[in-house]
């Protein structure tokens, strides 16, 4: 009876189930208090999508890095596309399915894999169907490229929001006019008016986002480290689809209030850490399990990641809540980094290694992300010429695990730790 009930569910329905199911285990068998309000907070947020429609409430579709404070203002609900299918894949089982179907729509696998997915699930018709959707050219060509795609698929509307290289006179004037354009959009789109001030309350908890990460960066340059290293995906994909929210504000300050706690006692994240690493780009989300085996086989901590860091603007006025949010959004982890020249995750870089006193570095090279691989030479050098830190390249794919296998990635780190054994 209950297979036949679960094959009346959707995709997302069933991820919503999943995630409960998560979140009671991560209650009844606790690690840290963010673990579990981790996956409470995925469960929520999957929950007002398929509540949306019901709840007569317009959802907007969006790639990542979208300015979605705009979404929260006029009370559409955010779909984080990339996210999304990238989760259905994994909480489901369906590399085989997704990845073969977008070979055969013609999605060469020098395509990014987040991306073919995407493409798959839409082609398969097991996304949620969004009313519009919004994407931009930031960081990744394959994002700029996939709205076409996605507005045919999904027979909806959709908007590109160009996105300057730097963020300075007249670049930083014309995004705030790109800013306005989008508003202008999703006002014709939903039949509503934007309402500025709601705006700036949005703005204000983006700015409070901004803030919390700083604090977070000061405090994980403690030796031994606080903070494990599945965390900082965790924080990464809340930050994604929680941006801008009371409840993501709420589980930032959670995170920083533990790994305070830890920092006040001279307590590590982990029993006895051994190594202390940088990340130069994410691991594959199919195999997160790998920071778990890095902690618990060499007491091995991700320190600080180089796209993490939340550079940029001291202050924001709110009394202008589109200059502010133009100002965030520009300096938003990634994007400041990766955007344009790679002048600024190399001094990025350089920096944390310099702060955070690591004795190597791990650089996940996604063969989809032409971005990420072409900064590996430039990266590899700088930390070993400036910092005598080595950098071990760990090809893979972000999403794709018939790529490399997870004993071949370890095969590689064991390697890598002997050689930092005998440095150490």
């Amino acid at each position: 009876m209950k297979r036949l009930e679960d094959s009346k569910k959707t995709n997302l329905e069933l991820m919503v189930d999943i995630l409960g199911v998560m979140h009671r285990h991560r209650k009844a068998s606790p690690t840290i208090k963010s673990d579990e309000v981790y996956y409470e907070l995925m469960g929520d947020y999957y929950k007002k999508i398929v509540n949306a429609k019901e709840e007569g409430k317009f959802i907007g579709g969006h790639t990542v890095m979208a300015p979605i404070e705009l979404f929260h203002a006029m009370d559409i609900v955010p779909l984080h596309l990339e996210s999304t299918a990238a989760m259905m894949t994994i909480m489901l089982n369906k590399y085989g399915e997704y990845l073969g179907t977008a070979a055969e729509a013609g999605l060469a696998p020098e395509v990014c894999s987040a991306h073919r997915i995407l493409a798959a699930s839409s082609i398969k018709e097991e996304m949620p169907r969004p009313d519009f959707i919004v994407w931009t050219n930031q960081v990744c060509d394959n994002t700029a490229k996939s709205g076409d795609l996605l507005m045919d698929k999904f027979r909806c509307p959709g908007f590109f929001l160009e996105r300057p290289y730097r963020g300075n006179g007249v670049e930083f004037s014309y995004f705030v006019r790109e800013l306005e354009r989008l508003i202008h959009f999703l006002e014709e789109q939903t039949g509503r008016k934007m309402d500025y001030d709601r705006l700036r309350e949005v703005v204000a908890l983006s700015w409070r986002t901004v803030q919390l990460y700083r604090e977070i960066y000061q405090l994980r340059k403690a030796i031994p480290a606080p903070m494990k290293n599945r965390t900082f995906v965790n924080m990464l994909i809340a930050g994604w689809l929680c941006l801008a929210t009371p409840e993501g504000v709420a589980y930032l300050e959670l995170i920083r209030d533990e790994i305070r706690e830890k920092v006040e006692n001279k307590q590590g994240a982990i029993p006895q850490e051994r190594f202390r690493l940088i990340s130069c780009f994410i691991p594959p989300f199919y195999e997160l399990k790998l920071l778990d085996w890095l902690e618990r086989e060499y007491g091995a901590s991700i320190v600080m990641e180089s796209g993490n860091a939340w550079v940029g603007q001291d202050n924001i006025d709110l009394s202008k809540p589109l200059e502010s949010l133009a100002m965030i959004n520009l300096h938003f982890s990634t994007i400041k980094q990766m955007h344009g020249p790679a002048d600024s995750f190399i001094r990025d870089t350089l920096r944390i290694a310099r702060e955070f006193k690591p004795h190597g570095a791990l650089y996940f090279a996604h063969i989809g992300c032409r971005q990420a691989c072409a900064l590996i030479r430039s990266i590899k050098d700088a930390l070993q010429e400036e910092c005598n830190i080595p950098t071990l390249v760990l090809d893979c794919d972000v999403m794709d695990p018939s790529f490399a296998s997870t004993d071949d990635l370890k095969d590689k780190l064991e390697g890598f730790f002997e050689m930092l054994t005998e440095r150490v």
